[in-house]
């Protein structure tokens, strides 16, 4: 049995627009942390209009750019500046697919950038713990406001407390500090270190796989989230 995750987070890069040169390295990052992730090596296409069209094209592989992939790139850049949308996927069945989109739009500042990961996975007793340690990649390497880590359209289908902030899900990055106990509600609060310095926490609503649609679930995730706007640590989604 598999379920879908879905995995959002932004970033900025400080004082400076945001060249295609870095962008490549975001992705070719995010794809080395989804091959940890799953435990396996994938390859990446860029998207089209069917399948058999996505399949023409290798966008990543063995985590580098194809040519034929970084000339379009380069001048979609070139032209679309300071905006640059994209999107690619590993070529698996509908079941199984994972796809990265990544989104560097006008009307935010140039230096920011917002992710959205689609990844199914087998629901393995190790999971939590290694999507854990995704979540610590992330932080510890991009300037995040936020990581937040869903399933089954918790987050999408309004079943969150607080439809302008931040929504729990199975596990939710941000970069404060929580005060041991103070979150009695969530199955783990997991500091995030860098340099000897805590710079934020991952808080883990369950123990078990998170189902957006379990009553549980969602139950847990609630709570959470009443609790993090207590203690002043659910921002507005205007406030990231």
């Amino acid at each position: 049995m598999s379920t879908r995750f879905v995995v959002n987070f932004d970033f900025r890069i400080k004082n400076e627009d945001i060249q295609l040169s870095q962008i490549i390295e975001h992705f070719s990052f995010i794809m080395a942390k989804i091959n940890d992730l799953f435990q396996v090596e994938k390859d990446w296409y860029e998207t089209g209009y069917s399948r058999k069209q996505a399949l023409n094209q290798m966008a990543f592989h063995n985590g580098h750019i194809t040519d034929k992939t970084r000339l379009k790139w380069e001048r979609r850049y070139k032209k679309n500046m300071p905006m640059f949308v994209d999107s690619v996927w590993d070529a698996n069945d509908d079941e199984h697919s994972c796809g990265i989109s990544y989104r560097k739009m006008f009307y935010d500042e140039k230096n920011r950038v917002s992710v959205e990961l689609s990844l199914a996975m087998d629901n393995e007793e190790n999971l939590s713990h290694r999507f854990v340690l995704f979540v610590s990649y992330l932080a510890l390497s991009f300037n995040c406001s936020y990581i937040n880590v869903d399933s089954n359209g918790y987050n999408v289908l309004g079943r969150n407390v607080f439809p302008d902030r931040l929504a729990v899900g199975w596990m939710l990055y941000i970069p404060h500090i929580a005060l041991n106990g103070s979150i009695p509600e969530a199955a783990r609060v997991v500091p995030v270190i860098k340099e000897n310095k805590q710079i934020g926490i991952i808080i883990v609503s369950t123990k078990e796989i998170f189902d957006g649609k379990n009553k549980d679930h969602i139950g847990k995730a609630n709570d959470i989230e009443i609790k993090l706007l207590d203690l002043g640590l659910l921002p507005l989604m205007t406030e990231l």
